[in-house]
């Protein structure tokens, strides 16, 4: 699966994807949610989580800006 279309997926199928695929790679904290990152297919994958409503709020593709907020080196030539 490209970008494109795991983008086009709804929250649900992308976690269904993510969750399946269990590659999880780091996390951090940004104003009280917790972000997982993953790789799926070749490509990074943020798990957007609020702990406190307990409750996965979106999956998205992160930028390399966001990608250089984890403390785990990445391999940031997944993309191009």
């Amino acid at each position: 699966m490209h970008k494109d279309a795991f983008n086009s997926l709804s929250l649900d199928e992308k976690a269904d994807l993510v969750f399946q695929k269990d590659s999880f790679v780091d996390t951090r904290v940004y104003y009280g949610q917790t972000i997982s990152l993953y790789l799926v297919n070749g490509f990074y994958v943020e798990v957007w989580y609020l702990p406190n409503e307990n409750r996965i709020v979106d999956i998205t593709l992160p930028t390399s800006n966001q990608l250089s907020l984890y403390k785990t080196p990445l391999n940031l030539n997944s993309l191009l």
